[in-house]
């Protein structure tokens, strides 16, 4: 049986995959990449178009997932929670919202962030702390619910509108674009998780 060869990727290459995987902005990594062509966007196209490059940033894309720990079944779970999150669960039968520890976790994972508001009543050495207002904001549902009803087949059967905002343009994702999005997706969800837990808000 013979054994497949990988194809050796020329400089150029090297540095679009490495370019590519930061914001999968094929042009934007071209002109990262050093190219200094006018038409970033059609060098982007026939650099995707080479199966040795495409399976470059495959492989790439799959070994960090491993050694963060992210699989398909994570994402769909952490989508589920997002996409189908019951506020309800975080008010005890009191109507008071209960201390975040208490949360169950397919609704944690669905807060966007917090807000404490500190009430007071009075005026000088007789103002005193009232109370809380407390605000808890969920993450927009509306992404993960349309993603979920393409991968289950619902609507749009793997469809995609181009980000260019083109009418007529659709067309079906590769094994490779639907990695790259979940891998960006994460990347922004990790993100503004830091930038939330990095507020000073708290309950």
């Amino acid at each position: 049986m013979a054994v497949k060869k990988t194809r050796k990727l020329t400089k150029m290459e090297r540095f679009f995959v490495a370019e590519y995987q930061k914001d999968w902005n094929g042009a934007q990594a071209v002109l990262r990449a050093g190219s200094k062509t006018k038409n970033p966007d059609v060098i982007a196209d026939q650099l995707l178009g080479k199966a040795w490059v495409a399976e470059a940033i495959e492989k790439q894309v799959k070994e960090r997932l491993r050694r963060i720990g992210v699989n398909a079944e994570r994402v769909l779970t952490r989508m589920a929670h997002l996409a189908l999150a019951d506020i309800r669960k975080i008010f005890g039968q009191d109507g008071k919202l209960l201390p975040p520890d208490q949360w169950p976790d397919d609704v944690a994972a669905a807060v966007a962030g917090i807000e404490v508001f500190e009430e007071f009543e009075g005026t000088g050495k007789l103002r005193a702390l009232t109370g809380y207002t407390k605000k808890v904001r969920l993450w927009d549902p509306n992404p993960s619910l349309t993603t979920m009803a393409k991968h289950l087949g619902i609507i749009g059967n793997g469809k995609h509108r181009d980000e260019d905002g083109e009418e007529d343009v659709g067309r079906v994702l590769t094994t490779l674009e639907l990695s790259a999005k979940i891998v960006y997706l994460v990347k922004l969800a990790v993100e503004r998780k830091g930038q939330i837990e990095g507020g000073n808000g708290k309950i």
